[in-house]
């Protein structure tokens, strides 16, 4: 669900300082919080069915199915209450608030699937050495249901997951969850005419493989915010030439530059800025102008500047 911001600047210069903080008026999400519960209890619904009909039928692909759709229940659980807890306003103990609930619960997700594949792979192991006849017509049955509600879920959250890693990474659950789904009724479908018991548990390696390939990428998002790694569509190059390219300011150097994400799309950028010493006087103006161009150009919602002459390094005893 995409978001309008409008921003509105609050400038404080003092020192050759700068704290720049663009504030957006954010909807909470209320469209993917429905989706997400809804989907909650579509999920549970289908696990249940599928745990009942894999244990009945013998079929480890339907099973495998189940016990993945069981953690997308709990991964929908996880992100729900992590979308509630980031909600809450700032304090002087947590000064950027708790927007980074949600980043631990996308980890914790793709964590899940990971345990899940490696379990979907163990179990399919002992079936291949130990062949097991499969009651095809519940299998498929169960299976087509559980496609159903899997393709429900994913309709639900598709277009917040574009902008939200936590709920993408619940999404990826249900995505990967759908394919499964496909996969196992075409494993009945073919088990129908062909008794090669031994697909179900292929089609289960299969299935575990995709779903690691797919974790791998949120995973990689994940720890690349946690570890306060600058995001991946930002050079701090470019940024820096942009500013000495912008004559009107006089800007000589720019060092010390971090930039780090307080979730998605959320950047916190600081930075020392070198100019002559005489264009010091002229701070606000200097340092109104790099705001308009990090927010403006490269979308960045919360900014630091350190104005120094040119001959002059602030940054005395802290090497980061």
């Amino acid at each position: 669900m995409s978001d309008e911001h409008s921003h509105e600047e609050h400038n404080h210069s003092h020192e050759g300082h700068d704290h720049n903080h663009s504030h957006g008026h954010h909807h909470h999400h209320v469209q993917g919080e429905k989706g997400l519960v809804l989907s909650i209890i579509i999920n549970a619904g289908i696990t249940a069915a599928e745990i009942i009909g894999g244990i009945l039928s013998g079929s480890l692909a339907l099973l495998s199915d189940a016990f993945h759709n069981l953690s997308d229940v709990i991964s929908l659980i996880i992100s729900y209450i992590a979308i509630l807890i980031g909600k809450k306003t700032k304090s002087l103990s947590k000064t950027y608030g708790y927007k980074r609930a949600e980043i631990l619960a996308a980890l914790i997700n793709v964590l899940a699937l990971f345990f899940v594949c490696g379990y979907i792979i163990f179990e399919a192991i002992e079936r291949f050495q130990h062949p097991q006849p499969i009651k095809v017509g519940l299998m498929l049955a169960i299976a087509a249901i559980g496609l159903l509600g899997n393709g429900i879920s994913v309709l639900l959250l598709f277009k917040d997951a574009k902008e939200n890693i936590n709920i993408k990474s619940a999404f990826l659950h249900l995505m990967a969850d759908t394919i499964s789904s496909v996969a196992v009724i075409v494993t009945a479908i073919i088990l129908m005419f062909k008794p090669w018991y031994i697909l179900d548990a292929a089609i289960s390696v299969i299935i575990a493989v995709y779903i690691a390939k797919e974790s791998f990428s949120i995973l990689m998002e994940t720890l690349n915010i946690l570890m306060q790694g600058a995001p991946k569509n930002l050079d701090d190059k470019k940024i820096k030439q942009r500013l000495k390219e912008e004559t009107s300011l006089g800007i000589i150097d720019v060092h010390h530059i971090h930039m780090w994400e307080i979730s998605p799309g959320k950047v916190v950028f600081d930075a020392h800025v070198a100019v002559p010493k005489d264009n010091l006087k002229n701070a606000d103006a200097i340092i109104h102008g790099i705001n308009i161009i990090l927010a403006g150009e490269f979308k960045i919602c919360h900014s630091t500047i350190q104005l120094e002459s040119e001959e002059f390094d602030h940054c005395i005893s802290c090497d980061i």
